[in-house]
């Protein structure tokens, strides 16, 4: 898996990272000092399948903002908070939304951390066989779902927009969604598009985290909006 440490003190990063780099779950280990870094690391596209948030910061907000925040650029990122200051905290993580896998009080303890990062890595295999399966030129591609942005219909031609890149096929947009989850809908005939990717809707498009705009026809506009406010609501 791969992993960020987000942690105002060397001392603290240093020695949870000791800890990380014994376990044959995680490959991959990244240390950031400031929660900006980070954030603009992540917009920038480089993706962690964990963070390890600091609550306490000398900032005017706390990790709990920060996660926060990390959460509306990657929604899939599972947010592990640490904290020296369990009497401060416990009962505030989950005033704001995020992808919440664990929480962890310094110093961390071994096994308690492997059991969170074994329950992390369960919910990355989870998520992995949850896939659309398409077909292009013989190639038969497996595209896990939290990866795809949207898909538009043009003519006889389909494409699936995802986080790295765009695959053409021949597949019909009516009969694929009947494969695809509730995360999934379809805002124009020609366009279905990831709710967890949504940055906002404006009265004729709507504008994904990665930057680009997709139409809403007019017809769905009303519909968009009440299915979107409905699907993070749930998942708040």
């Amino acid at each position: 898996m791969r992993v960020a440490l987000c942690d105002d003190e060397y001392e603290a990063i240093e020695s949870l990272r000791i800890l990380l780099e014994h376990s044959s779950l995680v490959n991959q280990i990244r240390s950031f000092q400031s929660s900006e870094r980070l954030r603009d690391t992540m917009e920038d596209g480089e993706y962690f399948d964990i963070v390890f948030m600091d609550i306490e910061w000398n900032d005017e907000r706390n990790g709990i903002d920060f996660a926060s925040a990390l959460t509306d650029i990657s929604p899939q990122t599972q947010i592990i908070y640490v904290t020296g200051h369990n009497d401060l905290f416990s009962q505030r993580i989950f005033l704001k939304p995020v992808n919440l896998c664990g929480y962890l009080v310094k110093p961390v303890d071994p096994s308690l951390l492997e059991a969170i990062l074994k329950k992390a890595y369960h919910t990355i295999q989870v998520l992995e066989e949850q896939k659309l399966l398409i077909q292009q030129k013989g190639i038969v591609h497996a595209i896990p779902f939290r990866e795809i942005c949207y898909l538009d219909s043009q003519g006889h031609q389909l494409t699936v927009h995802t986080t790295q890149d765009s695959i053409l096929c021949y597949e019909r947009l009516e009969e694929l969604k009947e494969h695809l989850p509730n995360q999934f809908f379809q805002c124009h005939k020609s366009y279905m598009v990831n709710m967890d990717v949504i940055r906002r809707i404006d009265k004729n498009r709507i504008i994904l985290k990665t930057g680009e705009a997709i139409p809403i026809s007019k017809a769905k506009y009303a519909e968009t909006r009440t299915a979107y406010f409905h699907y993070m609501g749930e998942t708040l």
